[in-house]
């Protein structure tokens, strides 16, 4: 209960408000009199005779009684300088402690020329589009990094002694994009399904002998009849979930809805695609998977746009119409600048050969194929290519330039020892004993801008030699049938493409020099098969690269072809995609995406870490 009267109440509000009066009169618990507190006397005369240096934003408001207009002025300057220069301080504390890191979004169309079939690992090497999706959609157990294979789905591996066992074993966190885990019996599945003849998929032939065991849910063991160092290369295939291709039937596997909306545990998953009215697909659409078990790509929708030639591919990417476009003639940077692209260059395992056919009565002389390969100017190659290839002396690749230079006049010598006489005051050979025939060769080429430039600058070359040369250009697929199954041409020159392994039996092996064999020299040698053998029985990476310095001798030896150059693509990306390397060593044109988890579109602001500063 309050017992407190009017009056007490009165009093304490007269104290609250004159404070310097508090408990003035009152009687502390002993009953004693208290005097007055000065504490409050005293702070209230500092608060006055003692006023704050720096006024408060109340008094603030009375500036401009006090201030005349100049000082005003000034004050306002003042401000605005020192709000300036705040800002200035912070931005450049920002500037000096943040940086611009790449941030997820954005997407990327990209022009193929073709159309997609079947977008799953078994098939797709029939089509460069589908080879180009399946490389996104699917991963294997190995993966190529340059010319190398590397882990992927595989988490380790090991050979038996012997060379002819791998075991490997898969990693747990992978999915596919259903969501199943990624296990052995999937790798087997791939594997037998591959091996089945009804199946007849193009990659069987590099899975003869060879049996996959799941000895376990993450391991899978390969058995080899033959130790074959080169194999992980063959393990990039893309591997096919069981649980959703072992109910549908082999013979029918090329008409299942899987392979256009494939499954797999790539970075990128089937999200759409788009028909035109005549039932041909003309857009492809996949994402960002999100449970991808490795770095998981920035850029969150890639779109590809299908076209029936290069030409009008070409011209959407003038147009900006797509964002990127591979393999472009190298002639477009010339015409077109790169102002707005990234200029990619793409190292291939791919050699521009001037192949001579043993098979015929003038190329069958040695010496006049010395003669010939030894006075090429490789530089001239290169700039037949506007520059974009690499002198090369050998049948592989990426191997070291030890070509033997033959000068002018040494070729002329070489030549005088044969039947080709150079008359004074001609300038072409003619037979010794038939004076009217003149030693005329011919060249077949692709019509390819870059390999007719090529056959004009040998030319150019082997006319200097006495050599009068003859120049036919071919649709690609009448030179093939021109050089597989005729084979009644002196010289053909082409671009050869070798896949990851580099292998070289289809070109050199006495058994492809027959009808529509690939060993277009028509070259039989048993001590070359015999060094082909060995690069297929190598059981190190020592042993391999021992093998194939062998095997470029024999051939060399025989003087079965002038190796030129090898050519480098170019791939067009739109500058607004960060992150593109400007050159690619690849396995095969599907690998241009090897980093593409790389690549982004989008940034944001990132506090930097103590050791970045």
């Amino acid at each position: 209960m309050n017992t407190r009267t009017f009056f007490d109440r009165v009093r304490a509000l007269v104290e609250r408000v004159f404070f310097w009066f508090p408990g003035r009169n009152k009687v502390n618990e002993q009953g004693s009199e208290q005097g007055p507190d000065t504490k409050d006397d005293h702070d209230l005369i500092l608060s006055v005779t003692s006023p704050k240096k720096i006024p408060s934003f109340r008094q603030m408001r009375y500036a401009s009684r006090f201030l005349n207009k100049n000082e005003q002025r000034a004050a306002v300057i003042a401000f605005l300088l020192f709000l300036i220069s705040s800002c200035a301080a912070m931005g450049f504390f920002i500037k000096q402690h943040t940086e611009s890191v790449p941030v997820s979004g954005g997407s990327l169309t990209e022009a193929l020329i073709g159309e997609p079939k079947h977008v799953n690992p078994l098939d797709a090497p029939a089509n460069d589009v589908d080879r180009d999706l399946t490389s996104l959609v699917f991963s294997g157990l190995f993966r190529m990094n340059g010319m190398e294979p590397v882990p992927d789905l595989a988490e380790k591996y090991t050979w038996s002694d012997d060379g002819k066992t791998l075991t490997v074993t898969i990693r747990s966190d992978a999915y596919f994009h259903n969501g199943d885990a990624v296990i052995a019996d999937d790798v087997q599945f791939t594997i037998d399904s591959i091996q089945d003849p009804v199946r007849t998929s193009p990659l069987a032939p590099r899975f003869r002998g060879v049996k996959a065991i799941a000895t376990d849910d993450h391991t899978i063991q390969f058995i080899l009849d033959n130790p074959d160092v080169s194999f992980l290369a063959a393990l990039t295939v893309g591997i096919l979930p069981v649980t959703k291709w072992q109910e549908i039937p082999a013979a029918n596997a090329r008409l299942a809805d899987l392979n256009l909306k494939p499954i797999g545990s790539g970075p990128f998953k089937f999200k759409s695609f788009k028909r035109d009215s005549r039932g041909l697909i003309r857009s492809y659409t996949l994402e960002r998977n999100e449970g991808y078990y490795g770095n998981k790509p920035y850029i969150e929708k890639l779109v590809f746009q299908f076209y029936p030639d290069r030409k009008q591919a070409e011209d959407a990417l003038k147009a900006d119409l797509v964002d990127s476009l591979s393999f472009v003639s190298i002639s477009e940077p010339q015409k077109n600048g790169t102002s707005r692209w990234r200029d990619v260059r793409l190292e291939l395992p791919q050699v521009t050969v001037a192949f001579f056919n043993l098979k015929d009565s003038t190329m069958s002389d040695k010496r006049l194929r010395q003669a010939l390969d030894g006075v090429i100017d490789r530089q001239e190659i290169v700039a037949a290519w506007q520059g974009r290839s690499v002198e090369i002396s050998e049948p592989y690749p990426f191997a070291t330039v030890s070509s033997v230079i033959v000068t002018l006049e040494e070729g002329r010598k070489l030549l005088e020892a044969t039947d080709w006489i150079l008359p004074e005051g001609a300038g072409v050979r003619v037979l010794k004993s038939a004076t009217s025939t003149e030693l005329n060769l011919t060249i077949i080429t692709s019509n390819q801008i870059e390999l007719v430039a090529v056959a004009e600058a040998l030319k150019r070359r082997w006319s200097l030699l006495g050599v009068k040369i003859t120049i036919e250009s071919l649709a690609p697929e009448e030179l093939l049938r021109r050089a597989s199954r005729e084979r009644n041409a002196q010289i053909i020159l082409t671009n050869v493409l070798f896949g990851p392994e580099q292998d070289m039996f289809p070109f050199w092996w006495s058994g492809q020099a027959a009808d529509r064999g690939l060993n277009i020299s028509g070259l039989s040698d048993r001590d070359v098969d015999n060094a082909l053998k060995a690069t297929r029985s190598a059981t190190s990476t020592q042993g391999l690269e021992d093998a194939r310095k062998e095997l470029s001798s024999v051939i060399k030896r025989s003087v079965p072809a002038a190796f030129l150059v090898r050519p480098t693509a170019s791939y067009f990306v739109t500058k607004k995609v960060k992150g593109v390397s400007s050159r690619l060593v690849i396995s095969q044109p599907s690998d241009r995406f090897r980093d593409l988890t790389n690549w982004y579109i989008k940034t944001g602001l990132s506090w930097k870490t103590a050791d970045d500063e």
